[in-house]
């Protein structure tokens, strides 16, 4: 039998960009003297797992690959959702900046100690 092994790199690579965009849309807080304003460590927070998530994407393969992933963007879409778009509050709670951080601090590891598991 020839198996051919499926590449989910470019499924990961969407699941990049989608996270940056999410980032971008909570980074991006209306102003409403002058139109709007970046918000840096929003940006940061946001962007800094997928960073992270795209440097092991030559490490990982397969579901140990995707599934990290769709865990950060549900999260990162949840929060914008919610923090940014439902009820603003100038991001008073500080969810924002720390939830995205604490999740890739668990989910990432994990998925790079499972990489020899799934080959």
């Amino acid at each position: 039998m020839n198996e051919t092994a499926r590449d989910y790199r470019p499924a990961a690579y969407l699941i990049i960009l989608l996270g940056m965009a999410a980032a971008a849309a909570a980074a991006m807080v209306p102003q409403y003297a002058i139109g709007y304003r970046l918000e840096v460590g929003v940006l940061l927070a946001m962007l800094t797992p997928y960073i992270v998530y795209g440097a092991l994407t030559e490490s990982l393969s397969g579901p140990v690959l995707l599934l990290p992933g769709l865990i950060l963007l549900a999260v990162s879409l949840t929060l914008v959702a919610t923090q940014r778009f439902q009820a603003y509050d100038g991001y008073a709670s500080g969810l924002i900046y720390w939830l995205p951080l604490v999740v890739a601090a668990v989910v990432l590891p994990l998925a790079y100690l499972l990489r020899g598991k799934s080959r």
